[in-house]
C-alpha cells in the first residue's frame, strides 16, 4: 500500500518486509512443529508472499476470497475436496499466517470459512443428506460466495441460548422473524448460518440452525466500525424469511447442540488469528527498534524498550505453545479419534475449558502487544508507515469476536467452581 507521506528511514523500511517477518517467526515457532507442519507453513508463506504485493488496502478484503479458495485456505479444520493437510493444528497455523499477511482478511475469512462454513461439515457428519448444503459448502470454501453467522441479537449478546428470533414451522420449511447484530461479512454475505427458536420459553429444546440465502429475503445494514474499514459488519433483519426444508441444518432443538458443538473449534480458530496478530506486532517492533538509532545506539538496547519487548516475546511464545498444544489435543483425542475411544470425553471437557482460557488470554494479549509495541516504536507506529496501527485497531475487534472477554471469564469461573466435585 502506498504511504500518504513517508517518514520512516529507507534502510529501516526495506527491512520491514513480510519475508523478514516470516524469518523471525520461523526461528521462534518451527522448533514446536514437526516436518509436515513446517512444510505446510512454508507453503502458506509462499502463498502469502505471492499474494502480498497484490493486496490493495483501499479495497474491501472480499476480492481476495477466490485466491484463498484456490488453495483451500478458507478453512483447514475439515477436509474439503483434496486439500491436505487438515485438522485443527493446520487451521491454527492458517489463521496465524493470514493474520501476518492481512489481519482484516483473516477476520473476514474466519467468519465465512469457519463460523458459517463449519456447520456445513457438521451437517454431513451427523447424517445430513442431499446436494443443497454441499453446494453451499463448495461455494463458501471456493471463495466464490461469502458467509456469515447469525447468533448475537440486539438484546442477546453473550446469552447465545435465550434467543428472541422466532422460527415458525411450515409444510415447505421454516420462517424466521428477528434481528441479528455484529454479523461479520453480513452486508456482503450470500449465506447466513442463523439460529432461531420455536419457543422462547424453551430455547434449548426448540432451537433451529439453518442456512439462509440472501435472496430468501435477508436485509442488512452496515454498522460503522472504524477499526476494520475493509470488513463489512451488519445489523441483519429477518422479516418473514422463508427457508426451504433442504436448508435446515438442525431442527427441533438440535440447533442448540450444533451451536455449542461449534463453539470450541471456533474459539480455537480465533486463537490462531490472535497468535498471528501477536507475532506481527511484535516482530515489526523488534525489527524497527533494532535498527532505529537514538543517542548513538539502537533503541532496543535501552532497558525501557529492550526489557519490554523481552517480556512480550516471552508471552507470545507461551501463548503460541498453548494454542498449538490445544489444537494437537483436539486433533488427536477428538477430531481424528474413534467415537468410542478411551479418554475422548475427558479431552472434550479439557479442550472446551482451554479454548475459553486461550481465547481470553490471546485476545487480551493482542491488545497488550500492539499497544506496548507502539509505545516502544514511537510516533512512526501510529502512521501508515508501519502496520502497527492497523494491528492495534483489529486487536480491539479480536477481544470481542467469538465471545467477549467477560463472557470467557464467566465460563472459566464456572469451570473453577466445578473443581469442587473432585474433592
Amino acid at each position: 500500500m502506498k504511504m500518504q507521506e513517508k517518514i520512516i528511514d529507507d534502510e529501516i523500511h526495506e527491512k520491514m518486509t513480510l519475508e523478514n517477518v516470516f524469518k523471525i517467526f520461523n526461528d521462534n515457532v518451527f522448533p514446536m512443529l514437526n516436518n509436515e507442519e513446517k512444510d505446510y507453513c512454508k507453503e502458506l508463506q509462499d502463498f502469502c508472499l505471492e499474494l502480498h504485493p497484490r493486496i490493495d488496502k483501499s479495497q474491501d478484503v472480499y476480492v481476495l476470497f477466490p485466491e484463498l479458495g484456490k488453495h483451500g485456505y478458507l478453512q483447514r479444520i475439515n477436509k474439503w475436496k483434496d486439500f491436505t493437510p487438515y485438522g485443527m493444528k493446520k487451521e491454527i497455523l492458517l489463521g496465524t499466517h493470514l493474520s501476518l499477511l492481512d489481519p482484516q482478511l483473516e477476520l473476514a475469512r474466519l467468519a465465512s470459512g469457519i463460523l458459517c462454513g463449519n456447520p456445513t461439515f457438521h451437517y454431513y457428519q451427523h447424517g445430513g443428506t442431499g446436494d443443497t448444503i454441499q453446494k453451499v459448502q463448495d461455494e463458501l470454501m471456493s471463495g466464490q460466495k461469502i458467509g456469515c453467522i447469525g447468533i448475537t441479537e440486539p438484546a442477546r449478546g453473550s446469552d447465545a441460548v435465550n434467543l428472541t428470533t422466532i422460527c415458525t414451522k411450515t409444510d415447505e420449511g421454516v420462517i424466521y422473524n428477528g434481528e441479528k447484530v455484529y454479523t461479520t461479512n453480513g452486508p456482503k454475505a450470500d449465506y447466513f448460518c442463523a439460529y432461531a427458536v420455536y419457543d422462547k420459553a424453551q430455547p434449548r429444546d426448540t432451537m433451529v440452525q439453518a442456512m439462509i440465502k440472501r435472496e430468501f429475503g435477508v436485509k442488512t445494514e452496515r454498522l460503522k466500525i472504524n477499526s476494520v474499514p475493509r470488513v463489512h459488519i451488519a445489523h441483519t433483519i429477518l422479516d418473514n424469511v422463508k427457508i426451504p426444508k433442504e436448508y435446515i441444518l438442525a431442527d427441533d432443538g438440535l440447533g442448540y447442540v450444533r451451536l455449542f458443538e461449534g463453539l470450541v473449534p471456533e474459539r480455537l480458530s480465533i486463537m490462531g488469528s490472535g497468535v498471528g496478530i501477536c507475532w506481527s506486532g511484535l516482530i515489526y517492533g523488534i525489527i524497527y527498534t533494532n535498527l532505529r538509532q537514538q543517542f548513538g545506539k539502537p533503541v532496543i538496547r535501552y532497558q525501557g524498550v529492550g526489557y519490554g519487548l523481552a517480556d512480550l516475546l516471552t508471552k507470545t511464545n507461551a501463548a503460541t505453545a498453548l494454542a498449538l498444544q490445544a489444537a494437537s489435543v483436539y486433533d488427536e483425542r477428538i477430531l481424528f479419534a474413534e467415537k468410542s475411544s478411551e479418554g475422548k470425553s475427558a479431552a472434550e471437557k479439557w479442550v472446551a475449558s482451554i479454548s475459553s482460557q486461550g481465547k481470553y488470554y490471546l485476545a487480551k494479549l493482542t491488545h497488550e502487544i500492539c499497544y506496548e509495541v507502539q509505545q516502544h516504536m514511537g510516533g512512526v507506529s501510529v502512521t501508515d508507515n508501519t502496520p502497527l496501527d492497523e494491528l492495534t485497531d483489529i486487536s480491539k475487534i479480536e477481544e470481542v469476536i467469538g465471545g467477549s472477554r467477560n463472557i470467557q471469564l464467566l465460563l472459566i469461573q464456572s469451570q473453577i467452581q466445578r473443581f469442587l466435585r473432585l474433592l
